[in-house]
């Protein structure tokens, strides 16, 4: 039950292998109990993506579940997470020779009474959709990314590159460097929307601020966003997890 500082809150999440792919090496977590929400995408090109991912997601539960007081629900211990994440699949690629050099991104939203706590590495998203508008809340970890941040436009060459989409950072080849984590304020009426490039790779923002807004809830939201980028041709799985603040 929550407390009288928490908010109320409703949650929905799914994944779809789409039309390409044989398998799906996205993973997702969804524990309303402690108030934990997570997107992982195995990183395609590398050995065992869809352990990865797993594996992610149930250590940053475990982490949560065992190992947070509530005195120390903050944003650092949101860096902690991600960093004993990172550690826990370094130590799995270290220990099963199929599993050598598997990564995976991270997406994660922890709600605390009236905050939202993002922590991120790779390319899949969190966005907070509030009064009929989009926000991408996180940043892209692809050369992409860090091209635009370098003022190279999206005309150019270098951005046309199957390379452009390269991640920058993700969780288990090294040690993890900077993470982002980030500390929302919720209102009433919030929607937090965390999924992989699945689902933003194959829809536009406008298609998915339209989607939100004509599905108020999560599950119609999350079937609507996975099928919309399945229609789009499902290159890749395509996972996506909401949470409504009431």
């Amino acid at each position: 039950m929550a407390s009288p500082r928490e908010i109320r809150l409703v949650s929905y999440g799914s994944t779809s292998i789409g039309r390409v792919r044989s398998t799906n090496e996205d993973s997702f977590l969804r524990d309303d109990h402690i108030r934990l929400y997570a997107v992982a995408d195995g990183v395609g090109g590398q050995p065992a993506g869809e352990i990865a991912s797993e594996l992610a997601v149930k250590e940053l539960q475990r982490f949560f579940r065992f190992y947070v007081p509530a005195a120390e629900r903050s944003v650092p211990t949101m860096n902690l997470a991600l960093r004993a994440v990172n550690d826990a699949v370094q130590a799995r690629a270290r220990s099963d020779i199929r599993c050598r050099g598997m990564a995976t991104t991270l997406t994660a939203c922890w709600i605390i009474d009236h905050r939202a706590i993002i922590g991120h590495v790779g390319d899949s998203q969190a966005f907070l959709f509030r009064g009929g508008r989009l926000r991408q809340v996180t940043i892209e970890h692809t050369v992409a990314s860090e091209l635009r941040g370098r003022g190279v436009g999206t005309q150019h060459p270098a951005m046309k590159t199957v390379l452009s989409h390269m991640l920058t950072k993700s969780v288990g080849p090294e040690p993890l460097r900077d993470p982002q984590v980030c500390d929302l304020e919720l209102k009433r009426g919030d929607i937090l929307l965390v999924c992989s490039d699945g689902v933003t790779r194959n829809t536009t923002e406008l298609e998915i601020a339209r989607i939100m807004r004509e599905h108020p809830l999560p599950q119609q939201a999350v079937e609507e966003l996975l099928r919309a980028a399945d229609e789009h041709g499902g290159q890749d799985n395509a996972t996506a997890v909401i949470i409504k603040i009431l």
